[in-house]
């Protein structure tokens, strides 16, 4: 039995779904016999092929990308008359790269952004930079004033100025952290209508595990991703569902969803150390207390219709994740790729199966229609990916007497083509945001490459071995999703 499995306890005090029975087992694929091969059983040969075809493709595709923007450096920009006033984002992994570029511009946009992230210090910082660089697409209104002093006075003081992004502390390596994070998530109140799951783990040389005893991509990538997902769908759920009930009835929260947004604002700005949440300076109560768009029951009934997204960020790798299927914890034998391609693959798979388990499961007060999307945001110049394929460009001459002029070499390449063949997480943005906006007819259960509609690899779109992840996962996690 896995250890993470001796300790359920937390998850039942969530309660947000039961825990697995220790005798849950995951659920075995049986191979067609008639009909179009097995996802599984398609050549590795061809598995790496297709990946590499991908991500030469791809490359050209940046390259033509590149040179146009540089050709036409003011070109529209996607989604700007789309406001997201009165909307709350959870962007995991929001301190650098693309998901740094993905909370700025969901900032940017009116959103009420949360970087979840494991060091508070970076986390801190990433909130203040976004606070100090992001100018509002949607800015409020100057107050009154009756000369050209005091709106000065006003400009100074931040109106029209101010975004709302704030930090609460997760770490993906501790199924605890995650647990941890739902609760005080639950406990806020705070509607959501955005979850990225961005944070990740790329290609460590040696096989890594997390104090749960996985293979850390495994767990980091998709695991911990999966039981957030499923946790704060829950609660999201729960908490729409409390709101409408009270509605009906004319009770005490029938503006529970409007209290609770001026309850967490005014929380957040007395930055909660133990929560680890730190508000953006020139944000305020008063500030967040606008989020609610329309306002009243207009509003909330908006917002239900909406509901939840939940963006699940993944790779062109996953086209290679299914040669380690057999072996999830990469315990037989470690290869980074193939391990990192496991768990983008198991992202696309999550998003599939649970917008089939969202529309078997609709919100019980109805009106509100949750989505899942897999996104892969392109080969984008991040710190992990340029690590990433320095480690494997110089891996061969580790420890020889080469190794100092091939990682030089290296290196001049990376500096000499990165511009041209990859994109920078700013230009990415664009990518997650048709994952985040676009109309959810167009994405929901899907899988978006180069800012598009594409097909991912078979196994990614075979619902029986996506059951057979979804009960591994149960099993892993203890916790039994209310979406069966």
């Amino acid at each position: 039995m896995p250890r993470n499995q001796q300790t359920v306890t937390a998850v039942a005090s969530l309660e947000l779904g039961a825990p697995s029975p220790a005798s849950t087992a995951p659920r075995t694929s049986a191979l067609p016999s008639a009909g179009p091969p097995h996802p599984l059983l398609v050549p590795p040969v061809l598995r790496l092929l297709h990946t590499a075809l991908d991500g030469t493709v791809e490359s050209f595709v940046n390259i033509w990308h590149n040179i146009s923007e540089r050709l036409d450096p003011h070109r529209p920009e996607p989604f700007a008359a789309r406001s997201l006033a009165g909307k709350v984002a959870i962007v995991t992994g929001g301190n650098a790269g693309i998901g740094f570029a993905t909370a700025q511009q969901l900032a940017r946009r009116g959103a009420h952004v949360v970087i979840a992230c494991r060091d508070p210090e970076r986390a801190q910082a990433a909130v203040q930079r976004i606070a100090a660089t992001t100018k509002p697409l949607f800015p409020a209104a100057l107050p009154p004033a009756k000369d050209a002093a005091g709106k000065a006075a006003g400009a100074a003081a931040g109106y029209g100025s101010s975004v709302q992004v704030e930090a609460m502390q997760l770490d993906l390596g501790r199924l605890a952290s995650v647990r941890d994070f739902a609760e005080q998530w639950r406990r806020r109140g705070l509607p959501l209508h955005l979850l990225v799951c961005n944070a990740g783990v790329m290609g460590p040389p040696a096989r890594l595990e997390t104090a749960d005893g996985l293979e850390m991509q495994f767990q980091v990538n998709f695991l911990s991703h999966w039981l957030l997902a499923n946790q704060l769908v829950a609660a999201e759920r729960q908490r729409r569902t409390a709101a409408a009930a009270a509605a009906r009835t004319g009770g005490p929260g029938a503006r529970a969803g409007s209290r609770s947004r001026k309850a967490v604002a005014a929380d957040v700005a007395k930055s909660d150390a133990g929560g680890g949440q730190l508000l953006a300076p020139g944000s305020s109560s008063s500030s967040s207390s606008r989020d609610g768009g329309s306002g009243g029951a207009d509003g909330e009934e908006q917002e239900a219709r909406e509901g939840l997204r939940v963006v699940m960020v993944t790779s062109l790798t996953h086209r290679a994740g299914a040669l380690q299927w057999a072996d999830k914890q990469s315990r037989a034998s470690y290869e980074p790729f193939l391990s990192y391609g496991l768990s983008k693959l198991a992202n696309v798979m999550t998003a599939a199966e649970l917008q089939r388990r969202l529309d078997r499961n609709p919100c019980p007060h109805g009106g509100a229609a949750d989505a899942a999307v897999s996104v892969h945001p392109g080969l984008v110049a991040t710190h992990l990916a340029n690590g990433f394929f320095t480690s494997r460009g110089t891996g061969w001459a580790a420890g020889g007497p080469l190794q100092p002029a091939v990682e030089a070499a290296v290196r001049g390449f990376g500096d000499l083509a990165g511009p041209l063949l990859m994109r920078t997480p700013d230009q990415s943005a664009a990518v997650m945001l048709h994952a985040c906006l676009a109309p959810r007819g167009q994405v929901a259960g899907k899988y978006l490459a180069l800012g598009r509609v594409a097909s991912p690899d078979p196994a990614a779109e075979h619902p029986e071995l996506a059951a057979e992840l979804w009960d591994y996962a149960q099993e892993l996690t203890g916790y039994r999703s209310p979406l069966q």
